[in-house]
């Protein structure tokens, strides 16, 4: 009977140590200081910045095992790295950033194109929807944290052109055809349609009573109720750009669904936290959880649940979620500083200027991968600031 009882419990703790290394790995959260954390954002915003050529374009990517810069590019990529810089800009009020970010702009404005009341800026043949939200929401972020009105007629251009891509029933359609002057029918894209959103809202925050916020409410109850069956989603989408709508969308527009769409971005993004937290890319539980993931995935939920993060302190249906919400900030912020390449590594790889700042994943950086773990390290920062001082 002992050994039968024996030989059961003996089972039942080698089936535990299984499902904790095998299944459900432990999370890790490094410890991780404000300063720290502020270094990561400069040393990043510093890659971003200090990558702009002479064309005005940023570095797009660097591959590590081959020492080549990527040829590609990417409209919405340029427009997000201007849009971050912005906000690194508003967060720390060095100049450096402010400059860097409007070279990333020149580049836009010398590509508008209008007609009517509407200017959007591309390449091609195409006006593209995603890109130009990202534009209008830097030019919004720069005049919240400058005062500057240089670019409002610019911006009230652009806004006209993302209200002109909405379908009546919210939808947003990806890009318009300079050929025709109309939006190209039955196209979407995964996440134009947020960063629409959240640009109009971000519009009618720095030039108020013009109906910019009311444009938006349209597509962000599109989004809260049906675009992920209209469009064809499987599971609903994580728009880390519609968290960032919801979070700067004022008191008096959160009504119940747009509370119960960031309630369900929320938990997403705290899962895929989570998730990356338990990954280590060694050993077992390389096989388990693969390698940390792309940063451009990790930054867009930490970006994300950063903004829901602003939205718990207002609205107080959501205040329960605040303090798990600050818990997945923080131990994101501890285990991205630990991946960043600083300093000390960076000056024994053959570019330090092109490593020094950056994520890499699997040998490659991209520049979206600093851009969104930016973002998302400047949500996370004041609340690490705020544990610090309340030891």
């Amino acid at each position: 009977m002992r050994r039968r009882l024996a030989f059961h419990a003996s089972l039942w703790l080698v089936g535990a140590a299984v499902l904790r290394v095998a299944v459900v790995p432990a999370e890790i959260c490094p410890p991780v200081t404000a300063a720290e954390v502020e270094q990561a954002i400069v040393l990043a915003a510093d890659w971003m910045a200090g990558g702009i050529g002479d064309d005005g374009r940023y570095v797009y990517g660097y591959d590590l095992e081959t020492d080549e810069e990527s040829p590609d590019y990417n409209s919405a990529r340029h427009a997000g790295v201007t849009m971050s810089l912005y906000q690194v800009y508003e967060a720390t009020g060095d100049p450096a950033y402010l400059e860097a970010a409007d070279t990333g702009t020149a580049y836009m404005l010398a590509r508008l194109d209008g007609a009517g009341d509407w200017v959007a800026w591309g390449e091609g043949g195409t006006r593209p929807t995603g890109a130009n939200g990202l534009f209008l929401a830097g030019l919004a972020l720069r005049k919240r944290s400058t005062g500057d009105p240089v670019h409002d007629d610019v911006m009230r251009g652009v806004g006209a052109f993302l209200v002109g891509q909405r379908e009546p029933s919210g939808a947003v359609l990806s890009s318009l055809s300079l050929t025709t002057g109309e939006p190209i029918p039955g196209r979407y894209g995964p996440f134009a349609t947020g960063e629409a959103a959240w640009a109009l809202v971000l519009l009618g925050q720095v030039l108020p009573g013009e109906g910019w916020i009311e444009a938006a409410l349209p597509t962000i109850d599109y989004i809260a109720t049906r675009r992920d069956r209209v469009e064809g989603y499987i599971a609903r989408l994580p728009d880390h750009w519609a968290a960032y709508a919801l979070g700067d969308l004022p008191g008096e527009y959160l009504d119940e669904e747009r509370l119960a769409l960031a309630a369900r971005l929320a938990g997403y993004f705290g899962m895929r936290l989570r998730f990356e937290a338990s990954r280590t890319g060694e050993g077992v539980n390389l096989w388990v959880r693969w390698y940390p993931g792309p940063p451009a995935g990790v930054g867009t939920a930490g970006e994300g649940i950063g903004a829901l993060h602003q939205l718990s302190g207002r609205a107080p249906e959501l205040a329960a979620l605040r303090p798990n919400i600050e818990d997945r900030l923080v131990c994101t912020a501890g285990f991205m500083v630990e991946r960043q390449i600083g300093p000390d590594e960076a000056a024994a790889l053959p570019r330090p200027e092109l490593a020094e700042g950056a994520w890499f994943y699997r040998g490659f950086t991209q520049m979206d991968g600093q851009q969104h773990v930016v973002s998302a390290l400047l949500a996370a920062l004041p609340i690490v600031e705020a544990r610090e001082g309340s030891r």
